[in-house]
C-alpha cells in the first residue's frame, strides 16, 4: 500500500538519528537496512512514496547521517541509473534535481567524480527539456560546488548549448542563475565569453528570458568589482 510506504519514509530521518545517537549499540543498523530502502524507493511507481523518499535522502544529507562510503557507494550510484538514457521521464527528472540538491552537502570531490560526468550529459538531452531546464536552474549551484577549472573545462561549453535552447523555460533559468555561474569563473572568462552570451540573453525573443535577464543584469556586473580598488565584493549568504 502506497501510503504505507510513504509514511515509512517520514519516520525514517527520526530513526536515523535515534541509529546514530546509539551507534555503539547498533553500529550499521542504518547503513544495512534503512538507507537500502530510502534508496529503493527513489524509483517507486508511486508518486508520493518517491517524492517523500527524496525528501528524507535530502534531510539525511543534510544532517550528515549518511557515511561518506555509503553516498559514494550506495547512493550514487542508484541515482547515475535512475538518469539513464532508458530510465523512465519522471524518475529521471526528480533523479537529476537531487543529484544537483545533493551536491553542496557532500562536497566538490563525489561531485566532481561521481555527479559531474552524468549532469553534464543531462544539459544535452535532447529529448526531455524537463530534464534540460532542471540542469539549468542548478547550473550555478553545481559550478559553485566543483570550481573554476571544472567549471570552464566541462561546464561552460553545456552552459553555452543551454543558454541557446529551443524552449525559452530553459534559457529564462539560464538567465537567473547567470551570475553564481560568473561568480566561479575567471575575470577574463568573464569578459571574453560571459559578457557576449549574456547579451544574447538580454536580446532574446522571449520577453520572459529578457526579463530574466535584466533582473539579473546588477548581480553579474558586479561580478566584475576589483574588491582591492571598489572596496566591493560578493558574499553568498
Amino acid at each position: 500500500e502506497p501510503t504505507v510506504r510513504a509514511e515509512l519514509m517520514e519516520q525514517v530521518p527520526h530513526i536515523a538519528m535515534f541509529c546514530q545517537e546509539n551507534r555503539p549499540s547498533i553500529p550499521y543498523a542504518f547503513s544495512k537496512y534503512l538507507l537500502p530502502i530510502v534508496v529503493r524507493y527513489l524509483a517507486d511507481q508511486n508518486n508520493q512514496v518517491r517524492k517523500t523518499s527524496q525528501a528524507a535522502l535530502l534531510v539525511l544529507l543534510e544532517q550528515e547521517l549518511i557515511e561518506r562510503y555509503d553516498v559514494e557507494t550506495k547512493v550514487c550510484p542508484v541515482l547515475i541509473e535512475l538518469t539513464a538514457p532508458d530510465s523512465n521521464d519522471d524518475v529521471k527528472t526528480e533523479a537529476v534535481a537531487i543529484m544537483c540538491k545533493m551536491a553542496s552537502m557532500v562536497g566538490k570531490d563525489i561531485t566532481e567524480r561521481l555527479v559531474l560526468p552524468r549532469f553534464c550529459e543531462m544539459c544535452c538531452d535532447c529529448r526531455m527539456f524537463h530534464v534540460r531546464k532542471v540542469c539549468a536552474a542548478n547550473f550555478g549551484d553545481i559550478c559553485s560546488v566543483v570550481g573554476q577549472q571544472a567549471t570552464e573545462e566541462m561546464l561552460l561549453p553545456r552552459f553555452f548549448q543551454l543558454c541557446s535552447d529551443n524552449v525559452w523555460g530553459v534559457r529564462k533559468a539560464c538567465a537567473e542563475c547567470f551570475m553564481a555561474v560568473s561568480c566561479a569563473t575567471s575575470q577574463e572568462v568573464r569578459r571574453t565569453k560571459l559578457s557576449s552570451l549574456f547579451i544574447n540573453l538580454i536580446s532574446d525573443p522571449s520577453r520572459w528570458v529578457r526579463q530574466a535577464a535584466f533582473q539579473s543584469l546588477g548581480p553579474f556586473i558586479s561580478t566584475f568589482a576589483n574588491p582591492s580598488s571598489s572596496g566591493q565584493y560578493f558574499k553568498e549568504e
